[in-house]
């Protein structure tokens, strides 16, 4: 990566304009050289006396070959362009004078690029970010259950995604994580007994299940029953058994009694209720089948006079549909998602297939139920009649299930990958020992085999090289008193961290077919090519146009297609940052601790995406859609009715609804505030470099950030209208802070608001938190979203915005090409690369700018298929 490259990057992405190539119009006087055009406009304030910008444009000289010049040219372009320069208050040059500075400034300076490119290539040697490595292995190994991405360091950024060699460094620690993650793959694919396990179908009751029955009885610690379990026959309550005049269950002496028998709560799983059928552990990683049986219920009042607090000794039958979250957890309360169903009055087997780790438990969260916080809390659900609860009567796990059209064999594919069909037996230590009778012929050929299938790009050569460089690691450990079997995963661990591995070959110039496979494999898969891929790549047949969209197509409807839809989104809208922030307790009881809001917003903003690409719906939709894909909860939480159930699907929306694209979308509402307050400048800066692709630059040094008045005094906005008086803050200001007003009827996770949130003065608001407690803010100052774009038109709210963004719809199909360009090849659009975008733009226009036609013309053009 030289110097110059990362200055020329470092420019074309960090300013604005780089959408300015547009066609122009040709220049009816092309006399105006740039330097004599400089000289009329703009030298009188960038001199070497008044540097002002600390920009001396007379120092300025036509070698565009060095980066420093070239990215100052390029600046001095894209704010002609864009009409910052000369600032309005100077005198302007003629149009046609602008028109031939422009293009006779751009043709050297995409002249420059187009040489950098041929010698150098757009993008940048790379290794694999924590996502692809973790997927490679997943394929690899024949494992989709692997979790090995945390056990890596953070990836850095660029371009605002971790894609790109600048950002992706390699040091001592990340080798030592690799090795670390690569051992940890190896052994957990590793056959873990001397037969196949056996596939048991097992249930577990609820009322067995210690974590459900240690909550029954009342303790020094616990004396309230919204933290209790509810012992429950049927609909009713099982007071002997609530007494202890009965055993908590009848067992398998009374089947048709035990299907009856079932555990309730009336709050979802949160400390000191935390419910799991602790009995299941997972005895092998792998994929297992879980029906739950479960029904919801209504606990009755204890009181006329507390009805706010659940009887346990009087039950009716359940009122309401109740979303259930299926967690993995090993405890204590390492956690992660698995699924949701829904149970209803009647009761129902729920069933899912899930992939597993070892010893992982099932913990099941009533979800849309309340979290209880001290002190004095009060069910926010709870009616004067009783409050909805949910009944589990069992648990029954199917597993390991074991399917070879699915890959999911025995031994598994990564055994067999790493010891072939060599015998193997269980030690005095229990573990597993790979039997070889000829070590060293059996590490050779082993490890000759499994380079083949890992290395993507590796010639037979290369292969053989690294397979006698291996095989040195592994007679050394073996030499040392190892087993075959460590001394074998000493040697491949060592393969799995090698360059060949980890690293994305690419030669300038056209990629050879090899090259091709890995770059679409990683751009739409987050991973290595699959056989398929190989395949045509070993016949030279990929890069055949006709071949080459086959498989875009075939690849996008892929389930793995969603590994991109997730990774893309984690970076290009930041949804990997929706859980920094938490909602304010006090001022966001309503979000606070809801989980289930924050699964739905994440879940919302993948299928919508997913959705544009499989209907190849326009560009537009970023901005404005007449749909959205939601849930009960996310339907309740915009005001959209009839909408039932945890599944997220599509729904119309009503006409001239404030929702529908991605602005409006919880989670992007989220990652785009602080969990206490919103900020239209933070808001409006994103916006205008993630969805238009129109950054603003960085504030000057040592300008002090606008904090928001949470006593609610003042609003964002007045201190803003003081902040703009300062001419040098207006000039960005006026850009970023307009998107953001229109947004400020969304508060702090998208619900809609039409005044702000304080704690000091105001209307005090009504309502219990999901925490239970009493909501302590208040309303005060209005919401006015109105604003004025920099080109003067103005609007009045979210809708109106959207209307006039949407006149420039290739703006929108420009930003999302060059969004996907950076996640596809890890280099942003360059100056050279700006007349193809609009190439392609011009060949999508004629369908609309459809989001899966933008990814097939992006990766048929030269901006892919060459380096």
């Amino acid at each position: 990566m030289t110097t110059r490259f990362k200055l020329i990057a470092l420019l074309v992405i960090g300013l604005s304009g780089w959408w300015a190539l547009r066609p122009q119009p040709l220049p009816v006087n092309s006399a105006a050289t740039p330097h004599a055009f400089l000289a009329a406009n703009c030298v009188a304030c960038h001199n070497s006396a008044n540097k002002k910008g600390n920009l001396d444009l007379t120092a300025l000289k036509d070698d565009y070959a060095d980066a420093a010049t070239f990215a100052t040219w390029a600046k001095v372009h894209d704010r002609v362009y864009e009409k910052e320069m000369p600032p309005k208050a100077a005198s302007q040059p003629d149009d046609n004078s602008r028109a031939a500075f422009l293009k006779n400034l751009s043709q050297p300076l995409i002249a420059a690029d187009a040489a950098r490119i041929r010698r150098e290539g757009r993008a940048v040697w790379r290794r694999m970010n924590r996502y692809e490595y973790e997927n490679t292995l997943r394929d690899l190994l024949g494992a989709p259950w692997l979790q090995v991405k945390e056990l890596l360091p953070e990836d850095g950024e660029r371009y605002r995604f971790n894609k790109s060699g600048e950002a992706l460094g390699v040091s001592h620690v990340q080798i030592n994580r690799y090795l670390t993650a690569a051992e940890y793959a190896l052994r957990e694919v590793l056959a873990r007994s001397e037969q196949q396990p056996e596939t048991i179908t097992k249930r577990y009751y609820a009322r067995e299940q210690r974590a459900f029955t240690n909550k029954v009885e009342f303790t020094q610690f616990n004396g309230s029953p919204e933290r209790a379990t509810f012992p429950l026959l049927g609909n009713a309550a099982d007071v002997p058994v609530l007494q202890q005049k009965a055993p908590m269950t009848v067992g398998a002496s009374d089947a048709a009694k035990r299907e009856l028998e079932s555990m309730g709560v009336v709050a979802s799983s949160y400390e000191p209720l935390e419910i799991r059928f602790n009995q299941f552990k997972a005895s092998v990683p792998g994929r297992y089948k879980l029906r739950l049986s479960a029904h919801s219920f209504w606990a009755l009042p204890e009181s006329e006079a507390r009805w706010w607090r659940p009887s346990r000794t009087e039950a009716a039958a359940g009122r309401t549909r109740e979303p259930i979250t299926l967690y993995a957890e090993i405890p204590p309360r390492q956690m992660r998602y698995l699924a949701n169903v829904d149970v209803s009055p009647e009761p129902s087997t729920q069933e899912v297939e899930v992939y597993l780790l070892k010893d992982e438990t099932i913990r099941p969260d009533a979800v849309r139920l309340f979290r209880s916080r001290p002190p004095n809390w009060r069910n926010p659900l709870a009616e004067k009649d009783g409050q909805p609860g949910v009944a589990f009567r069992w648990l029954e796990v199917t597993g390991p299930i074991f399917n070879k059209a699915s890959g999911d064999e025995w031994p598994s594919l990564g055994h067999k990958l790493m010891f072939g069909d060599l015998p193997f037996k269980k030690n005095a230590k229990g573990q597993i020992e790979i039997l070889s009778t000829n070590p060293q012929a059996d590490a050779e050929k082993l490890l000759r085999n499994f380079l083949q299938r890992a290395y993507r790009h590796a010639i037979p050569p290369a292969i053989e090289e690294d397979t006698q460089r291996f095989l040195k690691l592994a007679n050394a450990a073996l030499t040392n008193g190892d087993s075959f079997t460590d001394a074998m995963i000493t040697a491949y661990s060592a393969a799995l961290c090698s360059p060949a591995f980890t690293t994305l070959e690419e030669k300038p110039g056209r990629l050879d077919d090899q090259a091709l496979a890995s770059r679409l494999s990683y751009f739409l898969w987050n991973s290595a090519p699959d056989a398929a891929l190989r395949e045509l790549a070993a016949q030279g047949t990929l890069r055949k146009p006709v071949v080459l969209r086959a498989q875009i197509d075939r690849m996008l409807a892929d389930p793995r297609a969603q590994r991109f839809v997730n990774s893309f989104l984690d970076y290009w809208l930041d949804l990997r940052k929706v859980n920094i922030t938490s909602p304010d307790e006090l001022l966001y009881a309503d979000y606070y601790l809801d989980d289930h809001l924050v699964e739905s917003s994440i879940a919302e903003t993948r299928a919508f995406f997913a959705e544009l690409i499989r209907g190849d719906l326009p560009a537009r939709n970023v901005i404005a859609s007449d749909f959205v894909t939601i849930n009960e909860r996310l339907a309740a939480h915009y005001g959209l009715p009839n909408v039932q159930g945890s599944l997220i699907r599509r729904v119309t929306l009503p006409p001239d609804s404030v929702r529908g694209g991605l602005l409006t979308q919880a989670s992007v509402l989220k990652v785009t505030a602080n969990g206490t307050t919103t900020s239209p400048v933070v808001r409006g800066a994103w916006m205008m470099e993630r969805i238009l692709g129109k950054p603003a630059p960085p504030p000057p040094p040592g300008t002090p950030a606008v904090e928001p008045d949470i006593r609610g005094a003042t609003t964002l906005r007045q201190q803003l209208d003081q902040h703009r008086t300062n001419p040098s803050c207006n000039v960005c200001h006026a850009k970023i802070d307009p998107a953001g007003f229109a947004l400020e009827n969304f508060d702090v996770f998208g619900g809609w608001q039409n005044k702000y949130r304080a704690l000091a003065e105001g209307e005090k608001a009504s309502g219990t938190g999901k925490n239970g407690q009493k909501f302590a803010f208040r309303y005060l100052q209005p919401v006015d979203a109105s604003g004025q774009l920099p080109d003067g038109q103005r609007f009045q709210d979210v809708r109106e915005l959207k209307r006039l963004l949407l006149k420039d719809e290739r703006q929108i199909a420009r930003n999302l090409i060059a969004q996907l360009l950076v996640f596809a090849t890890g280099a942003p659009v360059q100056f050279g690369d700006r007349p193809k975008v609009e190439a392609l733009l011009d060949r999508a226009a004629t369908k609309g700018y459809g989001a899966k036609t933008l990814m097939h013309l992006l990766i048929e053009s030269e901006l892919f298929l060459n380096k």
